[in-house]
């Protein structure tokens, strides 16, 4: 059944992301046109955290988990596996961003972190119909080279 299935070829695209990962997606995302949003997608995996708000007073949760175990699990499969591949992956700015993460956090709180973020990537990957983009991934150039600049601001003045 999957064989010819696009949506599993666009996410086996991802480093990481193997047949059993990806099928289990495709299989719980099925359309993915029912989700209006990234937000909404995230939510649907259990992967938003629970908000509680009372008048001017906002409390951020730990995650809803409302969506299917499979699917957060299979989420958390496909950051391990980023993770696992860090020859390839270690450039891109969601694991630079998970290395950070989870020195200040611990693992758990930044491995779901990153799932959820993972989970806005492919939503607008299968929403597209793209392949998995690295050089979108990267830290830009332009990015990179500010410190240097600010610091020869600085020594100007």
């Amino acid at each position: 059944m999957i064989a010819k299935d696009k949506e599993v070829e666009l996410l086996r695209t991802i480093p990481g992301v193997g047949l059993i990962t990806a099928s289990t997606l495709r299989a719980y995302i099925d359309d993915i046109h029912r989700y209006e949003s990234p937000k909404k997608f995230a939510s649907h995996m259990g992967l938003a955290p629970w908000v509680q708000n009372s008048n001017e007073t906002i409390h951020h949760g730990h995650i809803t988990k409302r969506g299917p175990t499979e699917m957060r699990t299979a989420m958390v499969q496909c950051v391990l596996g980023m993770v696992r591949l860090k020859s390839t992956t270690g450039g891109y700015r969601i694991i630079t961003r998970y290395t950070r993460m989870k020195e200040q956090k611990g693992s758990g709180k930044s491995i779901i972190a990153t799932a959820r973020k993972l989970s806005t990537i492919i939503y607008v990957m299968l929403k597209n119909r793209e392949p998995f983009d690295p050089l979108l991934m990267t830290h830009s150039q332009k990015y990179l080279n500010m410190p240097a600049a600010a610091s020869e601001a600085a020594e100007a003045v």
